[in-house]
């Protein structure tokens, strides 16, 4: 400031001697160049010139990041040039405010991941395939089920997964309706092929839990000596 109010040469080791300072007509420190004679306005042909280690120029940085909405270093250099500073090291400085934003922490942070339970008993027994048994139900989709004068009649088939919990091998088993007498006909399909089951798993969704509590499946169960359990609500699948 000295050396342009006595109109003398700048220091070679000065930090901002490579900004061509000027004073302007306020007496601040300004950045020069070659836009004297260009038609822009003032703020933008000469900023002002702003100490980066400032307690001002960490405040202009933060009022200026808070107007773009913390959308990040870029936008918020060119809100402060925008505006008419020019703050040394803005880079670093706008780097710094922003590691330091609780709010961008919360925004940008890592997403958390459930640490998962140990893996059920029944997952790492080894046995016959599909002895121990998941459970699960998907559709319905339309089938052609006859044809009639000039159409076809559609009609409504769920499936049901059956996968073995030890070789994850998988049995589709194919049911009309979503009724107790249809599911145990389809495990009575998958049992007449895969021979007898002793543990099946299952979620505890509406069409599962319903034909479990029925008792003609339960005696069914019973018979052939298979015990049913579920999931806990809303746990991932085994």
């Amino acid at each position: 400031m000295s050396c342009l109010k006595e109109r003398k040469s700048i220091q070679n080791n000065s930090s901002v001697i490579a900004l061509s300072p000027i004073l302007n007509n306020d007496g601040l420190m300004s950045v020069g160049g070659r836009l004297g004679k260009s038609n822009l306005p003032l703020i933008e042909k000469h900023p002002v010139l702003i100490p980066g280690k400032s307690h001002v120029a960490k405040l202009i940085v933060l009022h200026y990041y808070a107007k773009v909405c913390h959308q990040g270093r870029h936008f918020t250099e060119d809100a402060i040039r925008d505006a008419g500073y020019w703050v040394t090291g803005c880079k670093r400085l706008v780097s710094s405010v922003i590691h330091k934003c609780v709010i961008c922490r919360k925004l940008r942070g890592k997403l958390s991941f459930q640490r998962m339970a140990n893996l059920p008993e029944e997952r790492l027994t080894p046995g016959p395939p599909f002895s121990q048994v998941g459970v699960d139900c998907f559709g319905p989709w339309q089938v052609s089920a006859r044809r009639t004068r000039g159409s076809v009649a559609q009609s409504k088939r769920w499936g049901v997964l059956f996968t073995c919990l030890s070789s994850r091998a998988i049995h589709i088993e194919v049911v009309e309706e979503l009724s107790t007498s249809s599911f145990i006909n389809g495990l009575r399909q998958f049992i007449a092929i895969r021979g007898k089951v002793k543990v099946l798993w299952s979620d505890q969704g509406t069409n599962i839990v319903g034909p479990i509590n029925d008792e003609h499946l339960q005696t069914y169960l019973l018979k052939n000596g298979a015990e049913w359990k579920l999931n806990p609500p809303h746990a991932p699948p085994i």
